[in-house]
């Protein structure tokens, strides 16, 4: 599922500072060894720390950030026959046994970079991160400044996980807000990342106070996901869709597995007449990818709902989950389903988490396993060139590790070219945006001007480069048509101009990075009021993290779906 747009409202702010990484350092007041954030502010850099003990601190790093910047990029590069691993930085991770907090070195070994831990309880552990080093290290120059919501929902104090809600320290506001409405579901994943309890159905009060919190802190919001467990299980679904069908929501999403919607004409017209879009599960094509991932074959069920969702034409967006020897001979073919259907707005790959009931019971090697660099050589070996490598980038919204994504241009013949054939993402960064599709904004006005201006220049340099520019010319003309619209009419009148193609790698305890966590824009909102990065409430207060009775820390803040009390099912640890 993609996150929504980063671009402030009038009232949100952007960071003073931009977040590049983390670095230990010893706290100036108690020499007490902790990880602080490196931001650059101001032309300098600085690593502002958070003591539990003494309170927030900052130490200057250097005075010339663009040198430091450089530099730290060129720690990644490993001299030339060097044997062994090259120690590239440092982070927190977690340890993959009991999900202690642990400093990790982050390795660079033939080309791939690995994360090398060591806990006093349960001993030393490496995992795979990326399976691309140059991708990984030059993701960091795509960092920018994270944007403020209106208001945090709780003060930092002890640091990060622990003050998870967000927090004040917290580097980027809620874009994808997902709101978990049932833990019920009709299928049993190998790979599910939650752990289904079967117990609850949130109470349409309880989601109203949730969608309140959320346009509280945030104003507007592009989107929001209703998910579960399977959210077509919900008895109230369409009143919790109506609930959310506000004014200052552009978009309401609905993640499902999609099979009752392929069963059950009348609940899919529903959904199409609930204005509703559809994020689809969808991880493979044949029998066998289904019964390793979802436990059975659903090969017939999922065709009846594609085929239900294209003659109802509702927005649709795909969600396919990547596991290394399982599917990764299929992302051409979720790539080609995209470029030929029109209501298909996007298509999510992602790499396999293995957290929640998956995290126990699916089989994985971490030393093994698809990473984004992955799946992106898969797209362009398995399109023939039509996707690219070159067509990805990181996206600055989140952690530049985080997401990778490319945009998609529909040329007037009706084909697709994406958007790094024809611009340059440094230039024009807004257009990197965390949006399934582009938005009739005014930054993206101005914006689509300046490409026009810079593609008339080089016309003839570009591959198809007049058809990309009467394409701009015709997007420009659709998407702003010279009067006021609303939030959902800048989304609709976008959808039919251009594709996105994301990649988005959830954390499990395997390459949890507490450095992504820090600008993760993915947030769960709670029905205390609380909203909680994506990786983190998966990983620390869900308390499923490798199933129903996995300890979770003494700081965890897990509530269920209907109150904002304490779940007392969980299993402490300190």
């Amino acid at each position: 599922m993609d996150c929504t747009t980063c671009t402030p409202t009038p009232a949100r702010k952007d960071r003073p500072h931009t977040f590049l990484a983390h670095e230990h350092a010893s706290c100036p007041s108690c020499a007490a060894r902790i990880e602080g954030r490196v931001v650059l502010r101001a032309g300098r850099v600085y690593n502002l720390l958070r003591c539990p003990q003494c309170g927030p601190q900052e130490l200057l790093v250097a005075e010339d950030s663009a040198r430091y910047l450089e530099e730290f990029l060129a720690k990644g590069q490993v001299p030339d026959g060097h044997a062994g691993d090259w120690l590239f930085k440092t982070t927190t991770s977690t340890c993959p046994a009991c999900l202690a907090l642990l400093e990790a070195e982050v390795v660079i070994r033939d080309g791939k970079v690995f994360f090398k831990k060591e806990c006093r309880k349960c001993g030393p552990s490496e995992a795979l991160v990326s399976e691309d080093a140059r991708y990984y290290v030059q993701a960091y120059a795509f960092a920018r400044a994270g944007t403020e919501p209106l208001e945090f929902t709780q003060p930092a104090k002890l640091g990060c996980p622990v003050d998870c809600g967000t927090c004040s320290d917290h580097e980027q506001h809620t874009c994808l807000p997902i709101i978990e409405v049932t833990d019920h579901c009709n299928l049993e994943c190998p790979i599910c990342i939650v752990d289904n309890q079967y117990s609850s159905h949130m109470s349409l009060e309880v989601f109203e106070r949730t969608v309140e919190g959320l346009v509280r802190a945030e104003g507007r919001c592009e989107s929001v996901a209703i998910c579960g467990g399977e959210p077509t299980s919900h008895p109230r679904i369409f009143d919790l869709i109506r609930a959310a069908d506000r004014p200052e929501i552009g978009r309401v999403v609905l993640i499902t597995n999609g099979l009752r919607i392929g069963r059950d004409l009348g609940f899919a017209r529903q959904i199409k007449d609930s204005g509703a879009y559809v994020a689809l599960q969808l991880d493979g094509f044949d029998a066998e990818t289904h019964r390793v991932l979802r436990g059975r074959d659903l090969t017939e069920e999922k065709a009846a709902t594609l085929r239900t969702l294209r003659e109802l034409r509702i927005p649709t967006q795909l969600i396919f989950v990547a596991a290394r020897g399982v599917n990764e001979h299929q992302i051409g073919q979720a790539v080609d389903l995209l470029l030929g259907e029109d209501h298909i707005l996007s298509l999510n790959f992602q790499p396999v988490a293995l957290t929640g009931n998956g995290g126990g019971r699916f089989s994985h090697d971490p030393m093994d396993r698809l990473t984004i660099p992955g799946v992106i050589a898969a797209v362009a070996e398995q399109t023939n060139g039509r996707i690219r490598k070159s067509d990805f980038s990181p996206l600055p919204c989140s952690h530049p590790q985080c997401v990778s994504l490319t945009y998609l241009l529909r040329l007037n013949d009706g084909s697709y070219l994406p958007f790094p054939r024809f611009i340059d993402f440094r230039k024009h960064g807004s257009l990197l945006r965390s949006s399934a599709t582009l938005p009739a904004t005014a930054e993206m006005h101005d914006t689509l001007h300046e490409v026009i201006h810079d593609l008339y220049a080089r016309e003839r340099e570009i591959e198809r480069g007049s058809e990309a520019l009467a394409a701009l010319r015709r997007a420009l003309d659709v998407m702003f048509p010279g009067r006021p619209v609303s939030v959902k009419e800048e989304l609709r009148i976008g959808e039919a101009q251009a594709k996105s193609i994301f990649l988005h790698h959830y954390m499990d305890p395997h390459d949890f990075d507490l450095e992504r966590l820090r600008k993760c824009c993915h947030h769960y909102a709670q029905a205390d009021g609380r909203i909680m990065p994506g990786c983190g409430f998966n990983l620390f207060h869900r308390g499923a993290a490798k199933g129903p009775d996995t300890a979770v820390p003494a700081w965890a803040k897990h509530a269920p779906l209907g109150s904002g009390t304490a779940s007392a099912r969980l299993r402490v640890v300190t």
